[in-house]
């Protein structure tokens, strides 16, 4: 575990394991804990680096404006820090948005891409699902049972909340959130989300890309209103672009489909056929 200085900020970083880079993005409100259960399988292949992004967990909370291009910019300036070149990019939630931005802007820092439940654009139920976040937020706290709760059943396949695994990840959301988050900034990648339209930026991007997602997702869905651009626009409008369905599976792939998730990401990361 290390900090670097970035854009003027400090960035929490922690690299496992050895080999090519992959530079993982995580969602809004979790921090690098949102790949708690990825890292271990991926770094037994890679040299994996995971980062609380600008307004989250161990990174700086700075009050300001924010949006995929912050993050991207963070992004940027921390492979420069750690002395990396080029790296494969994996993505997830708002990450995955990130790693839009992040491949158009900077196509020579980027081998491949992962985009993992993804969009380009919400449509108007996903407008209304993260207002929700963002009311919830405002009135009880990013720490609050309630907020918990609704990102639970959000994120997570039916399936797996009604597993004997899946019985503590209400727990175990309300504890990340607790720990990694500030309403004020919760709530303005919230509104990042909203205000983003990543339309134009997808044919710049050149990397090998995979996007992947679960069958069950409602929070980023495969289709959706016209108003939106899903993770089946994103495989239509980049170019090459791999798609993988996880069948089963909600929003959190790296939570209720972890191993299925992480085979095809290893497979796609070194250029192996991942199957469909």
């Amino acid at each position: 575990m290390a900090i670097a200085k970035v854009n003027g900020i400090n960035i929490w970083h922690e690299e496992t394991g050895a080999g090519e880079a992959v530079v993982q993005l995580h969602g809004s409100g979790f921090g690098h804990l949102n790949f708690v259960t990825a890292t271990p399988l991926i770094s037994q292949h890679f040299r994996v680096i995971d980062f609380d992004l600008r307004g989250y967990g161990q990174s700086d909370r700075p009050i300001q404006h924010y949006d995929m291009e912050v993050w991207a910019d963070d992004t940027a300036g921390l492979m420069d820090a750690l002395s990396i070149p080029k790296a494969h990019i994996h993505g997830t939630s708002m990450g995955a948005n990130v790693a839009q931005q992040f491949a158009a802007k900077y196509p020579e820092k980027v081998d491949r891409l992962v985009l993992n439940c993804g969009a380009a654009k919400l449509d108007a139920a996903g407008i209304l699902t993260r207002r929700n976040l963002i009311d919830v937020a405002k009135a009880k706290g990013c720490g609050s049972r309630t907020l918990a709760e609704l990102i639970a059943v959000q994120a997570l396949s039916r399936r797996f909340l009604d597993s004997e695994p899946g019985q503590g990840a209400v727990d175990a959301i309300q504890e990340i959130l607790s720990k990694t988050n500030d309403v004020e900034v919760f709530t303005r990648a919230c509104q990042a989300v909203i205000d983003m339209d990543l339309r134009p930026l997808l044919a710049k991007i050149g990397a090998p890309t995979l996007v992947i997602g679960g069958d069950q997702d409602i929070m980023t869905p495969w289709e959706t209103a016209p108003s939106g651009a899903g993770q089946a626009y994103l495989a239509q409008h980049i170019k090459g672009a791999v798609k993988y369905v996880i069948e089963g599976s909600g929003h959190s792939t790296l939570v209720d489909a972890t191993e299925e998730n992480c085979r095809v990401v290893i497979a796609f990361l070194k250029g192996e056929d991942v199957g469909t």
